[in-house]
């Protein structure tokens, strides 16, 4: 099977940390598939490797919006088409609704149906209503769904007409260097508390701060470092302006951008790990908490809940006060901290990109048999070796 991925629509809301980690672990498997990944080149050079079932195509829009529009609609179906796909898989919301098909969406992006719940600008608002249109008309228009959390499938599948037989729940892996024992990065102090979160609304970073600076009043003395990079500067604003109010602004640390391996390393060196966000469609960043073993207290969320089980302190994040409790007692605990360790570890050990890539192949395979049932007879065969190696 000639499987298109596009990954235009990738280099955001997780898609492109999502396609790091899932096209190694496909160029890896034993099965008779190939595939032509299509993206910016921006993108390409972040996800390229060398591979010998995988090819790589660029493709430059021009001309702005408009352009980039025509190159996605148009351009990329007519390019899948001479290269012969058999199936368009897009790793991301947005569906190209004129490629060829069956056609596989993934939604791993549910902000546009639950933004005004959450702080966000007017150029935010505006990007998030054009992406629920967009996303909208790919629900309808895709062969089938790929979810990564039964809280996002009833999220889009809330909408008409119904949506759930054609859509099927597939999580995030797990990975190095997401392990138990990294060394910490060289710039955390002895002993620290740890964040990371995208700077927007949903993360809930005010309260976080707020909270911190109730567990600094009785006496918490570790500062609070926070690794994400910017994503609304007017939400920024908000937020460091609310650390300095509350005096924060030499305990609370805001690192920007942390590559992988440091922020492996620091969380699984933290005294606590938070995870304040109040919506992740697939929280990846907290199964990758729980595969270093980190101690955490996280929003008690369906999504949070739906991957961390028990393995995690569980706090209204919506209460400033209860999660300033829980930080608290988490942070003065050994024993406590020791117990959430270990069934971190042991709840991660649920998680892999194998597993991963076993049922998106399985989820394409099927697809493609139901809307070619010609095509079962001719390349069934082809499969069986896949199967095997799978069972």
């Amino acid at each position: 099977m000639r499987i298109a991925v596009n990954a235009m629509p990738s280099s955001g809301y997780g898609g492109l940390t999502y396609l790091r980690q899932i096209l190694p672990v496909l160029e890896k498997r034993r099965d008779p598939h190939c595939w032509f990944v299509y993206g910016r080149p921006a993108t390409i050079e972040k996800i390229r490797f060398e591979a010998r079932k995988i090819v790589f195509r660029e493709l430059r829009p021009r001309g702005g919006v408009v352009g980039r529009l025509l190159a996605e609609q148009l351009r990329l179906p007519a390019l899948m088409r001479a290269d012969g796909v058999d199936l368009v898989y897009t790793a991301n919301n947005p569906d190209l609704v004129l490629a060829p098909r069956p056609r596989v969406i993934a939604i791993r992006y549910t902000e546009p149906y639950l933004y005004r719940e959450f702080f966000n600008s007017r150029s935010k608002q505006l990007r998030c209503a054009v992406l629920r249109v967009l996303t909208s008309v790919s629900l309808r228009t895709a062969d089938h769904i790929l979810c990564v959390s039964d809280y996002a499938r009833r999220v889009v599948g809330a909408g008409k007409p119904p949506l759930s037989e054609k859509t099927t729940v597939v999580h995030h892996g797990l990975g190095a260097p997401f392990l138990p024992g990294r060394p910490a990065p060289c710039w955390a102090p002895p002993a620290f508390l740890f964040t990371s979160a995208k700077m927007i609304g949903y993360s809930n970073l005010i309260r976080l701060a707020e909270a911190y600076a109730l567990c600094r009043a009785r006496g918490l003395r570790e500062p609070l470092l926070v690794a994400g990079g910017p994503h609304d500067a007017r939400f920024e604003r908000m937020l460091k302006a609310r650390v300095a109010e509350l005096g924060l602004t030499e305990h609370m640390r805001f690192l920007g951008y942390v590559d992988a391996e440091s922020m492996a390393g620091a969380m699984a060196n933290a005294r606590v790990f938070i995870f304040s966000s109040l919506l992740e469609a697939c929280p990846n960043t907290l199964i990758e908490a729980m595969g270093c073993g980190a101690a955490i207290v996280a929003s008690d969320t369906e999504p949070n809940r739906e991957v961390a089980g028990e393995a995690v302190a569980w706090c209204d994040g919506r209460n400033v006060a209860a999660m300033a409790e829980a930080i608290w007692a988490v942070a003065r605990s050994d024993e406590m901290r020791r117990g959430l360790q270990a069934k971190a570890i042991a709840q991660a050990a649920r998680f892999s990109w194998e597993k991963t890539a076993d049922r998106l192949v399985e989820v394409l395979e099927r697809t493609l048999r139901a809307r070619q049932p010609v095509w079962e007879g001719s390349a069934a065969a082809a499969l069986e070796p896949s199967a095997k190696s799978a069972d």
